[in-house]
């Protein structure tokens, strides 16, 4: 028998996916592409953002009220035009470090180099923030058709050498009563480390090569711990 470890903010009310918001209130959590503005890479990082308790989905989709945190029109500020070709991780980071004042520990680990020290890392990041409450956001690319994507993994199981994480993907509908709409797996076979992911929901193979992780651990202990992220500081050349 399978176990999945899921995230902790995760509400189905009347069959539709929930979390609870920037005030303690649920909110809807899924956003499909055409909701706004943007390519897949923009709606994951406001879902991811949802997931956090960091924003509200209202927020995004209604005019930013006088009462809002200056977080919220700062993001909407540098989300309003995104460019056609979308963005990479990389990018999404910096923007979010402009939105909240450098103040976010936000990270992203690129692989640069496929050999299994570097994939295990990455592998072993992905689990352990699922494991601690917390949403990945997946950066994927597919070598054959030459285009990227992106979704949010909220969770996963193992099974062989397999990781297999379940993500909420813009590109396509969440059904109802469900907290998941893709399903990607992840090669975990270090001994091949050749053999290509794949994506589900496309029935591709694909190459999961970064991901973007919010540490709320440190968010939430700032008082005790100031944290001030660099540019640069946490982005790998794996």
């Amino acid at each position: 028998m399978q176990t999945i470890n899921v995230i902790n903010n995760i509400v189905l009310k009347d069959g539709i996916l929930h979390a609870y918001g920037r005030e303690g209130n649920v909110t809807r959590v899924f956003l499909r592409q055409g909701n706004l503005e943007g390519r897949c890479a923009v709606y994951s990082l406001m879902m991811l953002l949802m997931l956090h308790g960091i924003l509200n989905r209202e927020d995004l989709l209604r005019k930013v009220s006088a009462k809002a945190p200056e977080y919220i029109k700062k993001l909407k500020g540098q989300f309003n035009h995104c460019t056609t070709r979308g963005y990479s991780l990389r990018e999404l980071r910096i923007k979010l470090l402009r939105s909240f004042n450098n103040k976010i520990p936000v990270d992203v680990y690129v692989i640069r180099n496929r050999d299994k020290d570097n994939l295990k890392k990455i592998h072993d990041m992905i689990m352990a923030q699922i494991d601690i409450g917390y949403s990945v956001q997946l950066a994927f690319w597919n070598p054959k058709r030459k285009y990227g994507h992106s979704v949010v993994a909220i969770g996963y199981t193992l099974f062989g050498t397999t990781l297999r994480l379940f993500c909420l993907d813009s590109a396509c509908p969440l059904p109802y009563a469900s907290i998941w709409n893709n399903v990607i797996d992840v090669n975990i076979d270090y001994d091949d480390v050749d053999k290509l992911d794949f994506n589900h929901q496309a029935n591709e193979k694909v190459l999961v090569d970064a991901i973007l992780l919010i540490d709320d651990w440190k968010w939430q202990n700032a008082a005790i711990l100031p944290f001030e992220p660099e540019e640069n500081n946490s982005i790998l050349p794996f």
